[in-house]
């Protein structure tokens, strides 16, 4: 490793060392890992997300799974491995590195730790497969079993074959433990991208099937984004344009290496690349029935094939975020599985014997078994597009062509795992059943922006409130665990009411006592009615008053953390806090006024966030990229060209049919919409949304034109609510 030590030693100030690499420092726990191909991948594909969580802390472990290829040689892949260093170190501020080799499930690998800054970088070496997997040492081929094994391009070589690639990545998962695992595409389910990437992207689902770890995982797409519009704030992308010229001029000698070579080195492709951003995510936790078209997944007893039947007769299952799927019924007397909500709610414990779960053999049969130790059997993995992936390897077979793993599909009326990629994939619907209440039972006529959902002091459910006509003030119709409604009530005061603009309705906690407050503006600004108050309604502030019809700012007010209250306004996005007078805390000058305006937290840290509702799909900014930019980004996910939520898709948001809420306890609000006869939801990978998904299904005859649903709150079930004229149906 000549070459790289003098690199990194002349980024230091250093001397040239020799040739061997001294033994490397052992692997640490870390928050985010990443498991690419190619020295390159994680800069081009998954930015601005690798930057920012860097930011954020916790320790970043950086796995490169190939090297360079025979043709090449040596100094090519550690020019590639210098660039890497050059790059992170320009992150981090520092470039203390140290490098040496580790042992890894009997595998040497290379490893380049800057401690400064908690980022450690691991090389296997593997020969780099060609775009289509044909050079003889491939991946691609391994993976067939068209080779046996191949050997490492490294100064110290290792030899892999089929199943050692998944033993070293299930032990750096095991020895990292992290809390987020980034990859590539696992399947070519959005266009071909590079054999190395897709393999990759299997390898580190299995691996991870082969761990304890539950790590959130999240897969980027590569060379297919460039069909899709571009999404990068050019503030953002001018950051990851220097990182990557800076990893250039260590592999290209386009300047000195660690300094950033000129735009005109770094190629058109990669620069479109650095431009889009598109990821798919795997549900952290889901419950409902497992529905194609009309027939659902069911297992009546231990040992049983899993069958196809009627949804009408099907079982719930709930997924946990271990990546068991367990029957929500008592079967063949294991006993009655405890209560666990979707949400943010608890699971049942790992390893948990209450009732029955579903598993995988090596021929792809779906057996249920009795919940516990399942190891990779019955670990699933369901993504963002509604594949339902196995953690289960398969055997090789050489007509794979990038359908590397199992996923779940149908076969002669029973569910079966089969190979899934390109060309065949199975989408599957996670869904729970809503349960219908007549308005005339829980006396609620308003709909739309006007109806909030919220829990309230002493209540075992959340409540749906509107104001209501008349001298009737806030009514909120209680909520029971099945989903109904019983008849609302008064909440606020009757002689001090909350008589707001309807639509301006915000329920959460304004005042920090961890209680439910209720707001809304009126002619003179802003009024609320605190639980510490009785629900007596008070001025709480002169700022954004309500005259006329409802307006944008009416619709967009929300209750954020930290006692404001923000909207969008005619000097952009603004909030206020208790007292004010006026606006003096602006945002961004950024939204359409006249455009639907949602606030959120969309990346799980605790900031102001906001979404718009634009022709060309979602568009959002981010609390934390304020000091970079206050512009709003597209952020709806694409598939060859057509954004979800843009005028071509026909389903643009709107403040009655959208909301934002948190349907898998990872702490980043989704958004939530109706799509004809079930509520989706695009789930937020932090920097981005994820396909839509359906969560619950409502009933036959219902035409919901509105949706809301409750602030999602740590160790609170999902609830959310459709409407139509005559029904508000919520989910069990």
């Amino acid at each position: 490793m000549r070459l790289q030590v003098c690199v990194v030693a002349a980024l230091v100030g250093g001397a040239c060392g020799d040739n061997t690499l001294p033994v490397g420092e052992p692997l640490s726990p870390a928050v985010h890992l990443t498991i690419v191909a190619h020295p390159d991948d994680d800069l081009l594909f998954m930015q601005p997300d690798l930057q920012d969580a860097l930011d954020r802390g916790g320790g970043m472990t950086s796995v490169y799974v190939t090297a360079g290829n025979d043709t090449k040689g040596l100094d090519y892949v550690e020019n590639r491995y210098a660039g890497l260093m050059a790059a992170y170190g320009a992150i981090a501020g520092t470039h203390d590195w140290t490098c040496g080799w580790i042992d890894i499930a009997d595998h040497a690998a290379e490893h380049c730790r800057l401690d400064d800054a908690g980022i450690s970088l691991v090389f296997l070496g593997y020969p780099d497969g060609g775009l289509m997997g044909e050079r003889p040492t491939s991946l691609r081929n391994l993976w067939q079993g068209q080779i046996a094994s191949a050997t490492t391009i490294s100064r110290r070589t290792a030899t892999y074959e089929r199943a050692d690639l998944v033993a070293v990545l299930a032990e750096i998962v095991t020895t990292t433990a992290p809390a987020a695992l980034r990859t590539l595409e696992i399947a070519a389910t959005h266009g071909h991208d590079h054999s190395d990437h897709m393999l990759v992207g299997a390898l580190a689902l299995l691996a991870t099937a082969a761990t304890p770890a539950h790590p959130e995982l999240i897969s980027y797409r590569g060379y297919n984004t460039e069909s899709e519009p571009p999404n990068a704030d050019p503030a953002l992308f001018a950051r990851a344009q220097d990182i990557v010229a800076r990893y250039h001029s260590c592999v290209n000698h386009c300047a000195p290496c660690g300094q950033p070579c000129p735009i005109q080195h770094i190629s058109p492709p990669e620069l479109g690349w650095l431009q889009r951003r598109y990821a798919v995510g795997m549900r952290r936790r889901g419950e409902g029935q497992l529905r194609q078209g009309n027939g659902c997944i069911a297992a009546p007893r231990a040992g049983d094939s899993a069958t196809i039947v009627d949804c009408a007769a099907a079982p719930s299952w709930q997924l946990d975020d271990a990546g068991a799927l367990r029957s929500s019924e008592a079967r063949a007397g294991l006993g009655t599985l405890p209560a666990w909500p979707a949400g943010r709610g608890a699971t049942p414990p790992v390893g948990s014997t209450d009732g029955l779960c579903l598993t995988v053999n090596v021929t792809g049969e779906i057996i249920a078994r009795a919940c516990g130790a399942l190891g990779a059997a019955g670990r699933f993995f369901l993504d963002d597009d509604g594949h339902l992936w196995s953690g289960v390897m398969p055997p090789p077979l050489t007509s794979m062509d990038h359908a590397e793993l199992y996923c779940v599909g149908q076969a002669a009326g029973r569910p079966r795992a089969g190979l899934c990629g390109a060309g065949f994939a199975p989408r599957w619907e996670l869904a729970r059943q809503t349960t219908a209440t007549p308005r005339t039972t829980a006396t609620i006529t308003r709909t739309g922006r006007a109806v909030r959902i919220a829990r309230f002091p002493d209540d075992a459910g959340p409540r749906v409130c509107a104001v209501e006509t008349g001298a009737r003030g806030l009514m909120c119709a209680p909520g029971d665990p099945d989903g109904s409604l019983s008849r609302a009530n008064r909440m606020d005061s009757s002689d001090a009411p909350l008589a707001i603009e309807p639509e301006s309705l915000v329920l959460g906690d304004i005042d920090g006592d961890g209680l439910t407050d209720a707001c809304g503006s009126d002619p003179g600004g802003l009024v609320c009615a605190t639980a510490a108050a009785g629900y007596r309604a008070e001025r709480w502030a002169a700022a954004l008053p309500s005259t006329g019809a409802a307006s944008p700012t009416d619709r967009s007010l929300a209750i954020v953390r930290g006692g404001e209250l923000c909207a969008l306004a005619d000097a952009g996005v603004v909030c206020v806090g208790r007292g004010a007078t006026a606006v003096a805390d602006v945002r961004s000058t950024w939204p359409d006024r006249s455009a639907p305006l949602w606030f959120a937290d969309l990346d799980g840290d605790d900031l102001v966030d906001w979404c718009s509702a634009t022709p060309a799909g979602p568009a959002c900014s981010l609390g934390a990229h304020r000091e970079l930019t206050t512009a709003g980004v597209p952020w709806g996910f694409a598939t060859a060209g057509l954004i979800e939520g843009s005028a071509s898709d026909g389903a643009t948001p709107d403040p009655a049919t959208a909301v934002f809420t948190d349907i898998d306890g990872d702490g980043r609000d989704d958004l939530c919409t109706l799509q004809g006869p079930v509520i989706a939801c695009a789930r937020s990978t932090g920097r981005g949304f994820a396909p839509r998904s359906a969560v619950a299904r409502l009933p036959a005859d219902m035409a919901a034109t509105a949706l809301w649903a409750e602030p999602a709150a740590p160790g609170q079930p999902l609830r959310l609510c459709a409407a139509d004229a005559q029904t508000i149906a919520c989910i069990e």
